[in-house]
């Protein structure tokens, strides 16, 4: 999901929230992030429990010259799930809410956005 707009990747870092999500289909949480040493990436510990099947996988926020990018760690093999897509849709929506500047640009997951 790509986000147009001017915030730096770090100021993003500092305004990052935990996110917790209950209901009856499961649990969707982020834990600890890092910021990349050059400062162009985050990386987020996420936890998507389903149907009583739990996925662990990496969230990934990474500058462009355009803005950003919300996405999975391109290097994991997750199975993409309702609530994986749901978590790196509720990561967008916490940006688009903290930085009025972004706008959303291109995305596969606009269904998780509403």
């Amino acid at each position: 999901m790509v986000l147009v707009g001017k915030p730096a990747v770090e100021d993003i870092f500092k305004a990052l929230r935990p996110i917790l999500m209950r209901n009856e289909r499961g649990i969707l949480r982020t834990m600890d992030s890092y910021l990349e040493s050059k400062k162009n990436s985050i990386l987020i510990e996420s936890l998507s429990i389903q149907e009583n099947k739990a996925t662990s996988f990496l969230a990934m926020i990474s500058g462009r010259e355009d803005g950003i990018v919300v996405r999975l760690y391109p290097k994991s093999e997750v199975e993409k799930t309702d609530g994986v897509k749901r978590l790196l849709a509720e990561l967008a929506k916490q940006l688009l809410e903290t930085f009025p500047d972004f706008k959303l640009g291109e995305t596969n997951l606009g269904e998780y956005l509403a």
